[in-house]
């Protein structure tokens, strides 16, 4: 594989090679989406190369791993970002006179222009509130992703044997 002949992934060529890493078991499906998915949304670059190493080591399914960091991309970061800044804001602001003060000061500034806005702006809280949201939706994502690849995998497992017994089930003429 030209891939693993790079000198990041090179290190770590053997135990990206294993078999097992490949096949989908429930658990080894289940870690891989929550690997892909975690690191999919707390990290901005080199999510893919992460998760996978994540998830080799955690014995977890590489290719749901890489997979599950496509949850973040050109179309969805936008939203995801705003919504992770305001939780992050939320969690760490949760006081309600906090949020009365944050509304006078947000009415008193819609006057000014945008670059005494952006002159004024606070990036250290804004920064914070945005990690403190990322960090929390990341381990939500990663846990239900855990919950929803587990169950599906078993799901589709208990699925596979009830139709593959009915196949053989089916009686076949003796050749004469």
């Amino acid at each position: 594989m030209r891939l693993l002949r790079s000198r990041w992934l090179r290190p770590h060529a053997g135990l990206l090679l294993r078999r097992s890493l490949w096949h989908p078991t429930p658990r080894g499906v289940a870690i891989g989406l929550a690997c892909g998915v975690f690191f999919g949304i707390l990290i901005p670059f080199a999510q893919m190369p992460v998760a996978m190493l994540a998830a080799a080591m955690l014995r977890g399914n590489l290719f749901l791993a890489v997979m599950g960091t496509l949850i973040t991309n050109p179309l969805t970061v936008p939203f995801v970002y705003l919504g992770a800044h305001r939780v992050g804001r939320w969690m760490l602001d949760w006081s309600p006179r906090a949020e009365i003060e944050a509304t006078v000061s947000a009415a008193a500034h819609a006057s000014e222009s945008f670059w005494t806005q952006l002159k004024n702006f606070d990036f250290g809280s804004a920064t914070l509130h945005l990690c403190v949201g990322l960090s929390a939706f990341a381990v939500v994502g990663g846990l239900l992703a855990y919950g929803i690849g587990y169950f599906a995998i078993r799901w589709r497992e208990r699925r596979r044997p009830a139709s593959a017994t009915a196949a053989s089930a089916t009686p076949t003429s003796p050749r004469t």
